[in-house]
């Protein structure tokens, strides 16, 4: 007989929450930092040199969806 224990394997599951929980955050900071940069060459065309600070504060936040992603890996 086979119970619902034996057939769910928790394991994935949390790793599948982990992921999810874990990109939620860069998202909204990506997000956040996009649209702000946004208005500001909206308002100001020659802040539109600042992109490169944009991009390395995207990449920064990336960071820790790519540190979740690699912890799963890690939890059995």
């Amino acid at each position: 007989m086979i119970t619902l224990a034996d057939a769910v394997n928790t394991a994935i599951i949390g790793k599948g929450l982990m992921i999810g929980g874990g990109f939620i955050g860069p998202g909204i900071g990506i997000g956040i930092i996009g649209g702000n940069y946004m208005a500001a060459v909206g308002r100001n065309p020659e802040a539109s040199k600042f992109l490169g600070q944009a991009l390395v504060f995207i990449a920064i936040i990336e960071l820790f969806g790519l540190l979740a992603f690699a912890s799963i890996f890690i939890v059995k």
